[in-house]
């Protein structure tokens, strides 16, 4: 298929009109309709029909609207790529990103949105798990760039890293909506009245932040239930289950059902940003990433 064909068809499709996606894209009404005819042609089917104020696809030109978007989306990126390697003089290169779940929620997406516009022809490759698992994918050179966190505290020295440190993110309270507690008008909740409840928890290392924490307040944390990921463990506490400690990094992608108590005294965990220097390919790129991520840092979390 023609893809000026389908550009003009995707156009007609979101304006509703033939003559005003003519004019759009700068051509003739009856070149725009031929282009139309011809996709037509091509797929034995009638893909537009008129209704008093335009035209809209019919259920086969519906079908074809899902897949033009797709098509033409990697076209375009296609050609800022193909640009770009001109521009550079290089080979379109790929960078390996490894991060914990957290940082999936906005961190890596407005980096991500942030890398790409200054360098279209590096495909970034993503894979999620914690701390503990993607240090050593790091440095065997699995992986170019990894976003960790310090669960727990504290990373472990190793040659031929370079750690860049993003933020101190505050750990929150998630209880659930029918919480006693859940009413945030009071301020700032004292740990030490969770003393109580039990939590939900995933691994060790954010075990032993939960720990420590709920030691400074006086306390040992009952932890009954473990499960191994956030969508589990929000689904434990919203159902009543018990209470948990989330990262403010996840706050976007936190469940509605929720209720987000910030502590009066709360732990925060570090995150970092780390390069294996010696596998990094191309290490300019994986160095931009990094920049890009320092960039993304949001700003201080607005819980309600």
């Amino acid at each position: 298929m023609d893809v000026t064909a389908l550009r003009s068809f995707s156009e007609v499709c979101r304006r509703g009109s033939i003559s005003s996606a003519a004019q759009a894209l700068g051509y003739t009404q009856s070149a725009l309709s031929r282009q139309i005819a011809s996709l037509e042609t091509r797929l034995r089917a009638p893909l537009l029909c008129r209704h008093a104020r335009g035209v809209r696809p019919t259920p086969a030109g519906a079908a074809l609207l899902d897949h033009a978007t797709a098509i033409l989306a990697q076209f375009d990126r296609a050609e800022r790529e193909v640009a770009a390697v001109a521009r550079y003089g290089t080979a379109a290169a790929r960078i390996r990103v490894g991060a914990v779940p957290s940082a999936s929620a906005a961190l890596l997406p407005r980096a991500l949105t942030a890398f790409t516009a200054e360098r279209p022809a590096v495909r970034v490759e993503f894979t999620e798990d914690v701390t503990p698992r993607l240090l050593p994918r790091l440095l065997d050179g699995e992986l170019d760039v990894a976003v960790l966190s310090d669960y727990p505290p504290g990373l472990p020295a190793r040659e031929g890293l370079r750690a860049t440190h993003l933020l101190d993110d505050e750990l929150l309270c998630a209880l659930p909506r029918g919480h006693r507690l859940a009413d945030a008008d009071g301020g700032p909740l004292d740990l030490a009245e969770l003393a109580e409840e039990t939590w939900v928890e995933d691994y060790a290392g954010s075990a032993s932040v939960l720990a420590t924490a709920c030691a400074r307040a006086g306390f040992t944390p009952r932890i009954d239930i473990q499960c191994g990921g956030w969508l589990g463990k929000q689904a434990f506490v919203a159902a009543g289950f018990g209470v948990l400690l989330a990262p403010a990094l996840l706050l976007p992608a936190l469940r509605p059902d929720l209720a987000i108590r910030r502590l009066s005294e709360p732990p925060y965990r570090s995150v970092y940003a780390v390069l294996q220097q010696r596998h990094a390919a191309p290490p300019d790129a994986s160095a931009a990433f990094v920049e890009a991520l320092a960039r993304s840092v949001p700003a201080e979390a607005e819980v309600t």
